[in-house]
């Protein structure tokens, strides 16, 4: 149980730290696939 929780606490430790990496990934996805519907309509 200790390395359960061990274990979800230097994972929620690592997501803190990059969560602002995966939005931005997240926003230029989305950004490329509005502009990709606009264009087509």
């Amino acid at each position: 149980m200790q390395h359960v929780r061990n274990g979800y606490r230097g994972l929620s430790i690592f997501m803190g730290l990059n969560i602002d990496r995966f939005l931005a990934v997240l926003v230029i996805v989305l950004a490329v696939l509005m502009a990709g519907w606009i264009q087509s309509i």
